[in-house]
């Protein structure tokens, strides 16, 4: 793969957590989120995925997140745990090597090889963790970039 590409992602039944975020306050909460998930998803469901964060929306102060597992079969909802579809899309994918405060500089790569390639990026996209700061170093995560395109 070369920096980005253009694939179709496959639609993708998940368990996430939904809510409004202050950017500054994004680490916190997705450990706090990703812990509630945790007891249901070693329970309830059967993990079919890396943990990922879907940002719906965001702006200079806060995003409207779900923070989720990709499950097989199907979802469950208990208390602030719901089902969540990734959806079927044509989308931009990428890798950024490193650790996450870093990862603007990723975006802003991608957001340039979207519009260089004349495509217009959705209003949504998601970020898939294939390893985590537990397991290794911050210069050593890798995190998949999934940004849906028209």
């Amino acid at each position: 793969m070369g920096e980005f590409e253009v694939i179709t992602t496959k639609a993708q039944t998940a368990i996430s957590i939904r809510e409004k975020v202050k950017m500054q306050d994004i680490p916190q909460a997705m450990g706090r989120m990703f812990g509630e998930l945790m007891p249901i998803l070693q329970k309830d469901v059967q993990c079919a995925g890396p943990p990922f964060a879907l940002y719906h929306s965001w702006s200079d102060d806060e995003t409207d997140m779900d923070v989720g597992f990709p499950v097989a079969g199907n979802a469950v909802t208990k208390g602030r745990v719901k089902p969540l579809e990734l959806p079927a899309v044509k989308a931009v994918v990428g890798m950024h090597m490193g650790p996450y405060d870093k990862i603007v500089e990723t975006y802003n790569k991608m957001m340039e090889w979207i519009k260089t390639n004349g495509y217009e990026p959705a209003d949504y996209m998601w970020e898939e963790y294939l390893n985590s700061p537990d397991e290794v170093p911050a210069e050593k995560l890798m995190t998949r970039l999934v940004w849906p395109i028209k």
